[in-house]
């Protein structure tokens, strides 16, 4: 949505007055090796404090054959069989050092996006041909630095404004904002910061604490805010870590509005822990549980299992990952809803958690859902990464679904990732997607829908 609230224009215009001092965030602060390499950088400073620019854009060519197989008429109203997306982001960020090393960031950002003809998910069939452009980063922080003598470095760090909020790999946390309709670019998925947020972060030895509120930037409009805190421990680089969150949700929407939630979480290398031979220490477990509460309003949950071994010593590194993850469904012979609410969930990578390049993105949501996913990458060189995927889809409730069978699809992805250079990266998909009984009650077709993808982007 285009209304932007008094908070976030008084956070962008103090970025604007900062900036010619402040800094990036967490995540693209860097040192001061990493700063000279960026050809946008406008200033430097003492103390590692710098002026840059910063610069995204990206393409992508979808085509595609018996899209929701052979029904996209009927499902979309319009029929979606090829369509391009395209994304500007320019940005520009800063840091600020103070005495102690501690420092101010900030970035100011803003995303242009543009779809021509209809999406697979018809998300601008009411628009037609989009293009849009928003404010995306509009945030300002402040790190302790050494300040906090004995506490470690960076022990506090407090940001407020448009920002985007990762919690573990996006099962809960990724994107706080909506794409496609109005806005333009519905796959590529650029626009990912909150409206507003307030994130406090507490860090000391292993032990990391963050006290979040953010307000959701979705479109259709819900006025969908949360609040909580998280708690992360990391037992080494090498071993990895646990944590989970309590947050509180209010809402528009009737479900969401007062609801509780409870995440716990991990991803461990566990033979590192116990130092176990060498063939056992690749192996990578990961998880995470979400439980929902709402009174006599809703009741649900949604949770993961993934394992993974990496052959680092064996030609192109082949590294195989099983994973079921379960989202819960509603029943509708019950008062309360059970119907899990993915709430923030965005795209750490290809299978997370946009499950499949057919059916995730277009057709199912973290909700109602139980699939399998095997995943076989490989790395013949070390500029080219290739997946190939395989998904099994499962309702968690068929009659909840509007029909009879649990068993919904199949679906096999190819992805290759090519590091052309240290600026331009080029990814191509091709899909396959296989109806079961109960994707053909919920569409009305039968036909295989095929599908393929290539992306080239930009980043600076």
């Amino acid at each position: 949505m285009s209304r932007v609230t008094k908070r976030t224009q008084l956070s962008g215009g103090i970025a604007l007055a900062l900036l010619g001092a402040l800094a990036v965030g967490p995540a693209v602060a860097g040192d001061a090796e990493e700063v000279e390499k960026s050809p946008l950088t406008l200033w430097e400073g003492d103390n590692g404090s710098v002026l840059k620019g910063t610069f995204k854009a990206a393409a992508a060519y979808f085509v595609q054959n018996d899209s929701w197989f052979g029904q996209s008429e009927a499902n979309l109203g319009a029929r979606s069989g090829s369509w391009w997306e395209t994304y500007l982001h320019p940005g520009i960020e800063g840091r600020y050092a103070l005495g102690n090393g501690s420092a101010l960031y900030g970035r100011l950002s803003a995303v242009f996006a543009s779809t021509n003809e209809l999406d697979a998910a018809a998300s601008n069939l009411l628009e037609g041909n989009v293009t849009a452009t928003r404010v995306e980063d509009a945030y300002v922080g402040w790190r302790s630095g050494g300040l906090f003598e004995g506490l470690g470095e960076d022990f506090l760090d407090v940001s407020v404004g448009r920002q985007q909020y990762v919690v573990g790999n996006g099962f809960l946390f990724f994107t706080q904002s909506s794409n496609g309709r109005n806005r333009g670019a519905y796959w590529m998925g650029e626009r990912q910061a909150a409206k507003f947020s307030g994130i406090v972060k507490l860090k000391t030895g292993n032990w990391r604490t963050d006290l979040i509120y953010l307000e959701a930037d979705d479109n259709p409009y819900t006025n969908t805010r949360l609040g909580g805190v998280t708690l992360d421990y990391t037992f080494s680089e090498a071993i990895g870590g646990v944590g989970g969150g309590i947050y509180t949700v209010a809402s528009d929407v009737e479900t969401r509005d007062s609801m509780n939630v409870f995440d716990i979480r991990f991803s461990l290398f566990p033979f590192e822990a116990i130092e176990a031979g060498d063939a056992m220490r690749p192996v990578k477990l990961e998880g995470e549980y979400v439980y929902e509460d709402n009174g006599d309003v809703l009741e649900a949950s949604a949770w993961y299992l993934s394992a993974g071994y990496q052959w680092a010593d064996v030609p192109w590194k082949p590294t195989l990952t099983y994973r079921y993850a379960s989202f819960e469904g509603d029943d509708p012979g019950t008062s309360k809803s059970e119907s899990y609410d993915p709430l923030f969930y965005g795209f750490n990578d290809w299978g997370y958690w946009y499950q499949g390049e057919v059916l995730g993105e277009y057709v199912l949501s973290n909700s109602n859902l139980n699939s399998h996913m095997l995943k076989l990458n490989l790395k013949p060189v070390d500029s080219v990464s290739a997946s190939l995927f395989y998904f099994k889809f499962r309702l968690d409730d068929a009659e909840g679904f509007g029909g009879g069978s649990s068993d919904f699809a199949e679906e096999w992805n190819l992805t290759v990732d090519w590091t052309a250079t240290d600026y331009l990266t080029i990814s191509a998909v091709a899909a396959y997607v296989d109806p079961d009984d109960g994707a053909r009650e919920y569409t009305g077709g039968g036909d295989s829908w095929t599908y393929g993808m290539l992306y080239a982007s930009v980043s600076f």
